[in-house]
C-alpha cells in the first residue's frame, strides 16, 4: 500500500510531514494516521508517525519528557500535523497553544481543536450525544445513568458531555445522572467505575445506563460491571464515543458513535498539502458523526449499520462480483463487511450478504492468525535480545525480526549526549530487503534534524518512528516503514529494542568501567611495587643501621665494661690498699681517730671496687666470652641472689651451649633484661631463668610469679621490650612476652 518506484517518488519533490500523536497502538489514533497515510501517498508526500505521549500526564511512564516531540520540533520536516485532542488531555488550550508554538518556522495543521492561527480539522460531534440519549430513554427505556466524562477542562469532553445532559434534560426533566471523570483510557475508568460501584449502599437503586465520552472509557466500564455482577446489556446499556476498530469485535459489541477517523486523517493532509502547496486550495469539507447500533446497548445485532462506508459508490450485481470485491478487500487488508454498504439487487441481497459474512469471517480468521504469527515473532525476538549484551547481536536480531516482521525497513539511531534535544545522533543499524547494514561500535555521525543520514528514503511514502527510552534515560529513535497492518506491533517492538539497546549499553559501559579500572589497578600496582621495592629497601637499610647501632652498642658496652674491669677496679682496688696502709700508719702514731676514717676509706673502696666490677659483668660479661652463655648466666643469677626478697632459680639443660657468638650475646642481652624487670616490677617472690635445648631449637626463659604485666604494657611496650624484641629478630628468634594468671613469663625461641 505504501510502497512507490524510486523513480515516481523522485519525479517530484517529496516533501515530508510529521505526524504527532500519543500511541501509534491506540485504535483510533491508528485510524486517523490510516486515512493520513493513504492520502500522503496519494501527493507523493513522505509521512512520519513520531510517537509520543500526552503532555502532562499525571502517569509515570507518560509523565517522562516526550522524545517525539523534541524529535519533531528538530527534523528537518516541512510540516507538522498534531492530534491536539489527543496529546492536550491534561492540558489547558493556552497551555497546549504555547506546545504549538514550539514548532515555529514549519506549517502547523491541528486535528481536532481548533487554535488561533493555526490551521485545523475537525469533526462535527454534534447530535451523536443526543442520539444516545434519545436511544437510551425511548427505545430502552433507561432511566438512571452514569455519565464517564474525560478529565475536567478537556475541550472535546466538556462538549459530549453538556450535549448529553441537555438532552437527558429535556427526554427527563429533573433527572441528574452520575457523572465521573477519567482520563480516556480504559484502566483509568474501570478503577473508577469499581469505586463507583462499591460505593453504592443496598438501599441505593442501581443505575441502568453508563455512556461513556470515548470506546475505551467504556471498555473499562464493561469490565467493572462484569466484575460486580452487573449484565450488559441485559441490566445495564452501555455507550461509547468514536466507534474504534476494537469496537465492533467487544462482547457485546458497542453501540456508539461513529467519527469518520480515516477521512479526517486524508483531511488533515489535504490541508498541509495546500499550506505546502502542493495541491489549490480547495473548500473545507464538513465532517458529521453518526448513530452505530450494536448489542451492548440492547438491541439485536444489525451488520448493515455496523458496516463501514464503502469508497467505491459502484453497485454490486451478482453474487459473482460480490464474491469477487470480497476478494480483493480481503487481499487488500481491509475488512469486507463494508461491502455491506454497496448497492445491490434486492433479489440477491439475502445471498450477497450471507456472502459478504463469510468473507468478513475469513478476514477475520487470517487477521487472527497473522496476529498470533507476529506475537510469536516477538517472543522469538524478545527471547533472542535478552539472550545476548553484544550490541553487534542485538542489531542483527533487529534487522532478523524486521525480515520477518513484514517491515520493509529500519534505521536505529542513538543520541550522542544526554538532554531533551541532542544535536547529533549515531546510526547504528539500516535494514531493508537487499542488506543490513550493521554499524556497531562507532556508529555513524549525523544531525538528529535528518532523521536519519541523509535523509529519509524515497522509497516509502510512511514511516514510523518511535522513541527509545529506558525509565527515564532517552535513548534514540527506531525508524520503521510503515507497512505492517497490526498497530500494535511497532509499539511493542519499540519496548524490545529499548531494553535491549539499554542493557547492551550497561554491558558496555560496565566493559569500560572494567577496562578503566584494570588500567587504573595496573598503574597503581605499578606505583605500589615501586613504592614498595622502595620501602623494601629502606627497611633493609634501616635494619642495617639498627644491626650495626647495635653491635656499636654491644662493642661500647663491652669496652666500658673492660676499662671499669682492668682499669678502674684496679685503681679503686690500689686506694683501698693505700688507705689500709694509712691507717696503720696513724694508728702507731697515735692518731686513733684519723686511723678509723683511713680504715672507712678503706672499706667504702672495697665495696666501690665490688659494684664496679658488678657493673663491669653487666656490661662485659667475661664469662660469655671466655666461658660461654651458661656461665654468664650463672654470674647473672648470682648476682640476683644478693636481693634477700626473691628467690631466683636456674634451670640449665644438659649440655646447653650456643655456639653462634651472636646468637649468645643476644640471648644473654635478653635473659639479662628480662631478669632485670623481673626483679624490679614483678614483687615476685620466685623467679625461674630457664637455657633449654632440643635438637632443633634453644630457648632461654624467664618467669615468675608476681603480679604479672599491667593492662596495656604489652601494647605500649617500653624501650627493655623494644630492643628485646629487635634482638630476637636479628638472630631470627621469637620472642614471646605472656602475662599468666600468677606472673609472667618472656621466652626467646632460635634454631640451633
Amino acid at each position: 500500500m505504501l510502497m512507490q518506484t524510486g523513480a515516481t517518488r523522485a519525479a517530484r519533490r517529496t516533501p515530508v510531514i510529521g505526524f504527532l500523536a500519543a500511541r501509534f497502538d491506540e485504535a483510533y489514533q491508528h485510524a486517523v494516521w490510516g486515512g493520513a497515510a493513504v492520502e500522503a501517498e496519494l501527493l507523493c508526500a513522505s509521512l512520519v508517525f513520531f510517537g509520543g505521549q500526552r503532555i502532562g500526564s499525571p502517569i509515570g511512564f507518560e509523565a517522562l519528557d516526550n522524545i517525539a516531540f523534541d524529535l519533531a520540533g528538530r527534523s528537518d520536516i516541512a510540516g507538522l500535523i498534531v492530534m491536539s485532542n489527543v496529546i492536550g488531555t491534561y492540558i489547558s488550550n493556552e497551555e497546549q497553544l504555547a506546545f504549538l508554538r514550539r514548532f515555529r518556522g514549519m506549517e502547523l495543521v491541528t486535528i481536532g481543536v481548533e487554535y488561533p492561527g493555526v490551521a485545523c480539522v475537525c469533526v462535527d460531534s454534534s447530535g451523536g450525544m443526543r442520539s444516545i440519549a434519545e436511544h437510551l430513554v425511548r427505545a430502552h427505556e433507561r432511566r438512571r445513568f452514569l455519565f464517564i466524562a474525560g478529565p475536567r477542562g478537556h475541550r472535546e469532553s466538556e462538549a459530549r458531555a453538556a450535549e448529553f445532559l441537555s438532552s437527558l434534560e429535556i427526554l427527563l426533566p429533573g433527572t441528574e445522572p452520575d457523572i465521573i471523570y477519567s482520563d480516556f483510557t480504559d484502566e483509568d475508568a474501570r478503577n473508577k467505575v469499581s469505586l463507583y460501584l462499591d460505593s453504592k449502599t443496598k438501599d441505593e437503586t442501581m443505575i441502568d445506563a453508563v455512556v461513556a465520552a470515548n470506546d475505551h472509557m467504556a471498555f473499562g466500564a464493561l469490565g467493572a460491571l462484569t466484575a460486580f455482577g452487573l449484565d450488559v446489556p441485559r441490566e445495564v446499556s452501555l455507550t461509547g464515543f468514536d466507534d474504534t476498530e476494537d469496537s465492533r469485535f467487544s462482547t457485546p459489541p458497542l453501540t456508539t458513535v461513529r467519527q469518520p477517523a480515516a477521512t479526517l486523517g486524508r483531511l488533515a493532509v489535504r490541508r498541509m498539502a495546500v499550506k505546502l502547496g502542493l495541491v489549490p486550495e480547495e473548500a473545507q469539507a464538513s465532517l458529521a458523526v453518526s448513530f452505530v447500533i450494536r448489542e451492548s446497548c440492547g438491541c439485536r445485532y444489525a451488520p448493515e449499520q455496523d458496516s463501514l462506508p464503502s469508497e467505491d459508490a459502484k453497485p454490486l450485481e451478482g453474487i459473482e462480483p460480490v464474491a469477487a470485491a470480497v476478494k480483493r478487500e480481503i487481499h487488500a487488508g481491509r475488512n469486507p463487511g463494508r461491502l455491506r454498504k454497496r448497492p445491490m439487487p434486492s433479489d440477491l441481497k439475502d445471498k450477497a450478504l450471507l456472502t459478504i459474512a463469510e468473507g468478513e469471517c475469513r478476514f477475520l480468521a487470517a487477521r487472527q492468525l497473522l496476529a498470533e504469527r507476529r506475537t510469536t515473532i516477538l517472543r522469538e525476538i524478545e527471547s533472542s535480545l535478552v539472550s545476548s549484551f553484544a550490541m553487534e547481536d542485538i542489531l542483527r536480531e533487529i534487522a532478523r525480526g524486521i525480515r520477518e516482521l513484514g517491515i520493509s525497513a529500519c534505521w536505529l539511531c542513538l543520541f550522542e549526549s544526554k538532554g531533551p534535544s541532542p544535536e547529533w545522533s549515531k546510526l547504528f543499524l539500516t535494514a531493508d530487503a537487499s542488506k543490513v547494514g550493521i554499524l556497531s561500535p562507532q556508529g555513524i555521525r549525523f544531525r538528529t534534524a535528518e532523521l536519519v543520514p541523509g535523509g529519509l528514503p524515497l522509497a516509502w511514502s510512511a514511516y514510523v518512528c518511535e522513541p527509545l527510552r529506558f525509565g527515564d534515560d532517552r535513548l534514540g529513535y527506531l525508524i520503521c516503514t510503515a507497512d505492517s497492518t497490526d498497530r500494535r506491533m511497532y509499539v511493542a517492538l519499540r519496548d524490545q529494542v529499548s531494553g535491549a539497546v539499554k542493557g547492551a549499553m550497561l554491558m558496555a559501559a560496565e566493559r569500560d568501567r572494567e577496562k578503566d579500572l584494570e588500567r587504573k589497578v595496573r598503574s597503581r600496582t605499578l606505583q605500589l611495587s615501586t613504592a614498595n621495592w622502595r620501602l623494601v629497601e629502606e627497611m633493609e637499610r634501616r635494619k642495617r643501621l639498627e644491626r650495626e647501632l647495635l653491635d656499636i652498642s654491644n662493642l661500647i658496652m663491652g669496652d666500658i665494661g673492660r676499662d671499669i674491669h682492668d682499669d678502674l677496679c684496679q685503681d679503686i682496688a690500689v686506694l683501698g690498699i693505700m688507705a689500709a696502709v694509712l691507717k696503720g700508719k696513724l694508728e702507731r702514731a697515735g692518731l686513733p681517730a684519723e686511723g678509723g676514717a683511713a680504715a672507712e676509706i678503706a672499706s667504702r673502696a672495697g665495696k666501690t671496687a665490688a659494684k664496679a666490677k658488678s657493673m663491669a659483668r653487666g656490661l662485659y660479661p667475661v664469662e660469655l666470652e671466655a666461658k660461654g652463655i651458661v656461665p654468664a648466666v650463672e654470674s647473672l643469677v648470682a648476682a640476683a641472689r644478693k636481693d634477700k626478697d626473691v628467690r631466683v632459680r636456674l634451670d640449665v639443660t644438659e649440655g646447653f651451649t650456643v655456639h653462634d657468638p651472636q646468637k649468645a650475646i643476644h640471648l644473654f642481652r635478653i635473659v639479662q633484661e628480662a631478669l632485670g624487670n623481673a626483679i624490679k616490677h614483678s614483687k615476685a617472690k620466685e623467679i625461674l631463668v630457664g637455657l633449654y635445648m632440643d635438637r632443633e631449637n634453644i630457648t632461654v626463659e624467664v618467669g615468675d610469679n608476681g603480679i604479672g604485666i599491667p593492662h596495656g604494657a604489652l601494647e605500649e611496650g617500653g624501650m627493655g621490650l623494644q630492643i628485646m624484641k629487635y634482638r630476637a629478630s636479628v638472630i631470627r628468634g621469637e620472642l614471646r612476652i605472656r602475662s599468666l594468671d600468677s606472673g609472667a613469663s618472656v621466652s626467646c625461641r632460635v634454631a640451633r
